[in-house]
């Protein structure tokens, strides 16, 4: 037997509108009537029109009139976050149909920090070079990032980690690769000439340190005491690799990062590896998508590029 909201599915889809979720969503986004009526270019009297009907299709109540504005529901926002869904969908749809008839478009994608130098730029110019009108946009830094975006349908395809024991119900994962982890300096520091340097004789050293939340973070903390030292007293906290980097360089301050991560800036002389051996990885990362969906067009094919990168080790 079906259930009662299985059987709703049918009429909810029948009677609802694309303008509706239109409005919903100029509604979570301008706070008033009026001015997502603006937004849509109708009167104010056919946006109240238009939201009677949607709260009637749904037979509930989404917004509550307060004196500032709307206020949404629980209701409300259950349904804003259904509208941002479908809107964000049409809106990759179009873009990919644009895509298929002119070379054009564009591609959302989610990437930690640590990776984008190896497999993400390299897989970003394979397409490049394939649609060259084609807007590729990167978006974030950690994994709770690109996974909240990937849930949100405001990437098309990302990679990262699981941050949460059950994301595996909700993203499809695919293993792409690991990342060593390394120490590094500005280019001169006096350590860079140290023999038989370890973890612990660097205690009295200025870090400059991920924030506890990274995966980095994390492993960093656990070698310290493996080495059994306490986390330096003399740090400072970023999370921007250009922000770390320009405080490395800027001082003689230590920090420890992803080898992919500074490949680039220790052999352009930027900066330079303290032989200090870090015996920790951070874990695998790879590619996520949203379970019950199949990628395709330019997705697919970066899908394909990144693969391809991590089966044969090429680095751009």
């Amino acid at each position: 037997m079906r259930s009662r909201n299985t059987q709703a599915i049918p009429a909810l889809a029948d009677r609802l509108r694309l303008r509706q979720l239109r409005l919903v969503t100029a509604l979570g986004e301008q706070g008033t009537l009026r001015r997502a009526a603006a937004a849509l270019n109708v009167t104010q009297p056919t946006a109240t029109k238009m939201l009677a009907e949607c709260e009637a299709i749904f037979g509930v109540a989404l917004y509550e009139r307060r004196p500032r504005g709307l206020h949404a529901t629980p209701a409300g926002r259950e349904v804003l976050g259904l509208a941002q869904r479908v809107m964000a969908e049409c809106g990759r749809s179009a873009a990919a149909l644009a895509t298929l008839e002119h070379g054009g478009g564009e591609l959302v994608v989610g990437a930690i920090l640590g990776a984008t130098p190896d497999f993400i730029v390299q897989a970003v110019l394979d397409v490049k070079t394939q649609w060259p009108h084609l807007v590729v946009r990167l978006r974030g830094e950690s994994s709770d990032q690109v996974l909240a975006m990937l849930e949100n349908r405001t990437v098309d395809i990302a990679v990262g980690r699981f941050s949460k024991p059950t994301q595996h119900n909700l993203f499809r994962y695919e293993p792409l690769g690991d990342e060593a982890l390394c120490v590094v300096a500005r280019a001169g520091h006096p350590l860079l000439r140290a023999r038989d340097l370890r973890l612990g004789d660097l205690t009295e050293q200025r870090w400059v340190l991920q924030s506890i939340e990274t995966p980095a973070r994390q492993i960093l903390e656990a070698e310290f005491g493996k080495a059994g030292a306490a986390t330096p007293g003399d740090m400072i906290e970023a999370n921007s690799i250009l922000t770390i980097v320009q405080l490395l360089q800027r001082s003689d301050a230590v920090a420890m990062l992803s080898e992919p991560m500074v490949r680039d800036h220790v052999a352009s002389g930027l900066l330079g590896q303290l032989p200090v051996a870090i015996g920790a990885r951070l874990s695998d990362f790879g590619l996520l998508t949203r379970r019950g969906e199949t990628l395709t067009g330019v997705a697919a094919q970066f899908a394909d590029r990144l693969r391809e990168s991590a089966r044969t080790g090429v680095r751009p």
